[in-house]
């Protein structure tokens, strides 16, 4: 099968390329190792245009603020000494807008894999109305979503699949706590509850840091653990909180692994609640114990752990209730059971099934 992946190379303040970093990197390079496959990065961000290889994947990553991006569409340097079966888009609408029409160009399928409720970004606009996104939706011979939820209110159970954020296996793996304090240069004997990714409000950290204070105030001796962009919002030098900066993607194990209790703080809105952020599975891999609140991309597309993690599940914006289920966990460490498919390797594996019958 010969495809062409079109996807954002920065996402969530990661670097796909550099930091081989989400289903934008890693799901090409798992289909490449069966199949003919070139992926093609749109940058937003610098102003470099890259070509390289990892093993049998073709990279090129082309800048937008430079117009390289668009003399690579005009000029159809995408096009492959062999037919194209198939284009799979995945980042925003507009990547996939020009997916859709390179995919019509070439007589080939067009893929949507949509991993977020595209509708609700910040750059998201409605020319005279117009909504991009539910045209491209009806226009894909093939839906891809990253959470139950995506597929269930944009999509058609019977004809698109969930491609699940798969985790790399050689990265995420269980670290002794130790060990990744020594790594990290921090002290042996303290007590973390660690939180690493983005910081924006509805990630519910400041109901985290709250929760933390809280605790703090009734004599626990307990601090919290900050990895991530911070949000201008948020107040990071108080007592109680260690804050590590935006942590390189290659530490970010090391992050959870020095971490007591790993928390999932997030707020219910429209776009989080649509979403399938790779916490949890994280936290699985490393086999940390966690806390999380009552959340639909948590009981959703985890709906075994989530029952498993009931005494230990607090109501979204609502520090007390987060507070206790940290005190709860810290006595018990109680680790949930882990997901045997949350590798990329068998993420990609199983979706491979459902492209097949596409081709046919």
């Amino acid at each position: 099968m010969n495809i062409l992946f079109i996807g954002k190379r920065f996402n969530t303040n990661r670097d796909a390329l550099l930091e081989k970093f989400g289903r934008n990197y890693q799901f090409p390079l798992h289909l490449a190792q069966r199949h003919n496959v070139a992926l093609w990065l749109v940058d937003y961000h610098s102003k470099t245009t890259i070509q390289c290889s990892d093993g049998p994947l073709n990279i090129t990553s082309t800048p937008v603020k430079n117009l390289a991006v668009f003399k690579h569409y005009l000029l159809g340097a995408y096009k492959s000494t062999q037919p194209i079966d198939m284009v799979i888009a995945s980042g925003d609408c507009y990547i996939a807008l020009m997916a859709q029409r390179i995919a019509k160009k070439l007589k080939a399928k067009f893929v949507f894999d949509v991993y977020d409720k595209y509708d609700e970004f910040g750059g998201y606009v409605r020319p005279l109305g117009f909504d991009l996104f539910g045209y491209l939706l009806k226009k894909a011979d093939m839906r891809l979503f990253a959470s139950h939820a995506l597929l269930h209110s944009l999509g058609q159970p019977e004809r698109d699949a969930i491609l699940s954020n798969g985790l790399d296996a050689n990265h995420f793996r269980p670290i002794d706590k130790a060990e990744a304090r020594r790594k990290l240069q921090l002290p042996a004997d303290a007590t973390y509850v660690g939180y690493f990714g983005s910081m924006e409000p509805d990630r519910g950290v400041q109901d985290l840091i709250a929760a933390v204070q809280i605790l703090r105030e009734q004599g626990q001796s307990i601090e919290l653990l900050l990895g991530g962009k911070a949000h201008d919002s948020l107040q990071l030098d108080q007592p109680g909180i260690r804050y590590l900066g935006n942590v390189p993607f290659a530490d970010v194990p090391y992050a959870l692994a020095a971490s007591d209790v790993l928390a999932i703080p997030h707020r219910r809105s429209a776009f989080l609640d649509a979403a399938a952020p790779n916490k949890v599975g994280e936290a699985l891999v490393m086999q940390r114990p966690i806390v999380a609140t009552r959340s639909p991309n948590l009981t959703a597309n985890f709906p075994q752990q989530a029952q498993e993690l009931e005494p230990y599940l607090a109501e979204p914006e609502n520090p007390f209730s987060l507070a206790k289920a940290i005190e709860k966990q810290l006595q018990n460490r109680y680790l949930i059971s882990a997901n045997s498919k949350l590798g990329w390797n068998e993420v990609a594996a199983e979706i491979e099934t459902y492209l097949d019958m596409l081709r046919q």
